[in-house]
């Protein structure tokens, strides 16, 4: 019952980041668009994961446990949107904003495993 706002959340979040991918790969001859739209899609996509960390907590499971565990369909899930974000901001050769969008979410994966309880009010 208390996961189905966030996982609602997450849901929309993902979609509306599926949209902004797609629309940001088509939108590829106008650069400077094509770039903010890229970038408010992997906010978007943090914001689906995190709807699904919170949604994880909320059933009583640490997701961040389950992710270092080597939970397989879980990593994969990971794996393969770090790796599309990776390859579609390689293939236009900006590679400063993936390394600076990973460098925020290491910050905020470190924030979150040290105070589970201060992302959660």
């Amino acid at each position: 019952m208390f996961t189905d706002l966030p996982l609602s959340y997450s849901i929309i979040a993902g979609l509306m980041a599926c949209f902004l991918f797609i629309l940001g790969i088509f939108l590829e001859k106008e650069k400077k668009i094509s770039r903010i739209l890229l970038i408010w899609a992997c906010f978007f996509l943090a914001i689906s994961f995190a709807g699904l960390e919170s949604a994880f907590y909320a059933e009583g499971y640490n997701m961040f446990e389950l992710v270092f565990n080597l939970n397989l369909p879980l990593v994969s899930y990971f794996a393969v949107w770090f790796a599309f974000i990776i390859w579609l901001f390689e293939s236009r050769k900006e590679r400063k904003i993936w390394i600076i969008l990973l460098i925020l979410l290491i910050i905020v994966v470190i924030i979150a495993m040290n105070c589970m309880n201060c992302l959660h009010v």
